[in-house]
């Protein structure tokens, strides 16, 4: 399901009212209130799925009812409304939460792009050859920051190129239209562009570790239920051991959860780094010596700030928790 896969990464405004906008929730046994954990669809996150269908979860006694969104910013705004304790999302969720109140925290980082976001380009060689160019992609969006950072280290600067807003897979459409020659969009869009006559100019390859989604939880929920979120990593962490240990059955279950066919779904896995349990461990840090996460977090931060995003800075030692992965 197409649609299901661009919510993920929509534009990135401020928080409106919280809305449920859930489809369907799945519940694991043990005790009478269950964690309430939301799962956008994304690719990242459909280990998630794994978790239900091989019942790992009863493995850990985890308490837990896993709710899909077919919209990721319905359960940001769930979240911060407490309709949810945990979900998956991405750094900018958690900074756009944490600008208007303090709620929520990053307890372990998920995935990151390895190569799904990229900029096509008709008639282009270089990224220096971008400047007059018209430039399609989503304002707000983790494109537009991608952008703005391969742009940044080209030597340029936004107001070098022309940007036009359009949504990725509209960015996409009207690069096969010939419509535009420049898009930055993601998969499948991306190769859909390709195979039109189009060349990845820069990929998220090149720029790795930029573009990380996590799962958070509310402040609140990890003083009063800390135990219950430690089982729900655990519980994840053994649901990637699965993946790597039982692909095809894996695939199998995290496609259809995702509504595309096993072999669509295996192109789109190529375009993400999963993390593990220690690459955490050293990405997150401590509070006294911060790891490389914390430069990604004042990154997006900053991008937001400047693109009106959010009304103020985060600091990352605020909105990150990394003491449940030990």
């Amino acid at each position: 399901m197409v649609a299901g896969i661009v919510s993920r990464r929509g534009a990135l405004g401020l928080l409106a009212g919280a809305t449920a906008g859930l489809t369907f929730g799945t519940k694991f046994s043990f005790a009478d209130a269950p964690l309430k954990v939301g799962i956008p669809i994304w690719v990242g996150w459909m280990p998630f799925w794994i978790m239900d269908e091989k019942k790992i979860g009863d493995k850990h006694k985890l308490n837990a009812v896993l709710t899909q969104f077919t919209v990721q910013t319905d359960a940001r705004q769930a979240l911060a409304a407490g309709s949810l304790d945990v979900c998956a999302l991405n750094t900018a969720d958690v900074l756009a939460i944490d600008a208007v109140s303090p709620v929520a925290k990053v307890i372990t980082l998920t995935n990151a792009s390895a190569g799904a976001d990229i900029i096509i380009a008709r008639g282009v060689d270089k990224v220096e050859d971008l400047k007059g160019k018209k430039v399609a992609l989503e304002i707000g969006s983790v494109s537009h920051f991608f952008f703005s950072k391969v742009l940044e280290k080209a030597g340029l600067k936004e107001s070098d190129v022309n940007i036009i807003n359009m949504s990725a897979q509209d960015a996409g459409a009207a690069f096969v239209a010939k419509a535009i020659d420049v898009s930055v969009t993601w998969e499948p869009f991306a190769s859909q562009g390709i195979a039109s006559g189009g060349t990845a100019l820069v990929t998220s390859k090149d720029t790795p570790n930029l573009i990380i989604d996590i799962i958070s939880a509310r402040n609140d929920i990890l003083k009063s239920r800390r135990d219950d979120v430690k089982r729900l990593l655990d519980a994840w962490y053994d649901a990637l051991e699965f993946v790597s240990t039982n692909k095809d059955e894996a695939f199998a279950i995290m496609a259809k959860h995702s509504d595309v066919k096993v072999d669509e779904f295996a192109g789109m896995w190529a375009g993400v780094k999963m993390y593990s349990r220690p690459e955490n461990i050293q990405l997150i840090g401590t509070p006294e010596k911060p790891g490389p996460y914390s430069e990604a977090v004042k990154a997006m931060s900053n991008f937001m700030v400047e693109a009106k995003l959010i009304p103020h800075n985060v600091e990352p030692s605020s909105m990150i928790d990394g003491t449940l992965l030990a």
